[in-house]
């Protein structure tokens, strides 16, 4: 028990960085400076191009819909080098960045193309990280 309460805290402190709560790229573009609230009190701000190119890819629909950070989730269980997006909207705009055929609302995204993903959405892009079962 004590092991699974220190992996917990020891997971939350890796993701202090990710925002209380995020917001739709319809808000971040119609906001005048673009950003989130980090857990640990820091902003986290979007660079206005990256918002620009997202809103070319989807439709004012799909603006509403797509949250912000996006969120790559490394979870052990998925392998070595391999994370995870949802979210249907997440999964088109990550599959058209990468060029990968992306389905429904999960995709599974491996090093090289998180790697990507990263230099092509820096600021609108996150990590998140899971302890899976």
């Amino acid at each position: 028990m004590k092991m699974d309460r220190l992996l917990k805290v020891e997971l939350e402190r890796l993701n202090l960085h990710l925002p209380k709560e995020r917001i739709s790229l319809y808000e971040a573009l119609s906001s005048a400076k673009p950003h989130v609230v980090a857990k640990n009190g820091s902003i986290h701000s979007f660079k206005r191009e990256e918002l620009e190119l997202l809103g070319k890819m989807v439709g004012e629909e799909a603006q509403k819909k797509l949250r912000l950070p996006i969120l790559i989730s490394i979870e052990p269980r998925l392998g070595r080098g391999a994370a995870r997006i949802t979210g249907d909207v997440e999964v088109k705009v990550v599959s058209q960045l990468l060029g990968k055929e992306g389905r429904g609302d999960e995709l599974i995204i491996y090093r090289p193309e998180i790697a990507l993903l990263r230099r092509k959405l820096p600021t609108t892009s996150q990590y998140l990280f899971m302890c899976t079962g």
